[in-house]
């Protein structure tokens, strides 16, 4: 495997993601860095051929899912989920809902604050019954934290690799409008901009964005307008998520 690092600022992440993602890229990880930076680690099965300055370095091959796995622990999230190593052997906590950290190659699953984010939002706002679509699923761990809420869980998500049950290959334009109740995309700000209209267009009470730095809050929340309002804000480690809530419809005087 080829390993390229680079530093870059946050504003110019969605760009430089959209890069990699054009090349023969097998995984990204990114992390904040003490001075406002971001640190974005991006995999290659072969060098890639790139304009962006970075550090290129083979590193012999391993089984990274293990490796990775091997360092997962037990998480408390928000006030209802425990999520915990598929093989993890201890017992759930009393008044916990148990949720298995997914391996694979999908993002989503579960190790990263801003999925954790989006489930402390999604314990206050999935009702029994309610339709809900997480779009760019991933792994599908927060659908599968919606159907334990009692909602009937939908995903979609252009990348193929680990897609879950009760999810579709796709984007937002298979979605019929007016059809959800809760929506979630856990996504980069640029693609958060970008998918918003269609997202507000297809869900009728609540959404949840997240994804997104501390720097690129203001932008994100500046998508919320009437007749939707920002309901709560949360932040871990630097990352950000949003609940925003449709206002009802005012009736004619």
């Amino acid at each position: 495997m080829y390993r390229l690092t680079l530093t870059i600022h946050p504003d110019d992440e969605d760009e430089v993601v959209a890069e990699l993602s054009e090349l023969d890229l097998a995984g990204i990880s990114q992390y904040n860095r003490d001075d406002g930076q971001l640190d974005l680690m991006a995999w290659f099965t072969s060098p890639p051929v790139t304009r962006l300055a970075g550090t290129l370095e083979f590193v012999e091959d391993q089984n990274w899912n293990a490796l990775h796995q091997a360092t997962w622990q037990p998480l408390l999230v928000g006030r209802r989920w425990y999520l915990a190593p598929p093989d993890d052997s201890s017992e759930t906590p009393p008044g916990r809902t148990r949720l298995s950290l997914k391996p694979g190659l999908a993002f989503g699953n579960g190790d990263h604050a801003t999925t954790q984010l989006c489930l402390e939002l999604l314990e206050e706002l999935v009702q029994s019954g309610d339709n809900f679509l997480d779009v760019g699923c991933g792994s599908g761990l927060l659908g599968e934290a919606a159907a334990l809420l009692g909602g009937r869980a939908f995903g979609c998500d252009l990348d193929p690799r680990d897609l879950p049950p009760n999810a579709f290959q796709g984007s937002l334009a298979a979605v019929r409008a007016g059809s959800i109740a809760v929506g979630v995309m856990n996504i980069q700000a640029g693609v958060l901009a970008e998918l918003w209209p269609a997202l507000a267009n297809a869900v009728t009470r609540d959404a949840v964005l997240s994804g997104y730095l501390r720097e690129q809050a203001a932008t994100v929340e500046a998508l919320i307008c009437p007749p939707w309002r920002i309901a709560a804000r949360r932040e871990k480690e630097g990352w950000c998520a949003l609940a925003a809530t449709r206002l009802p419809a005012r009736l004619p005087a």
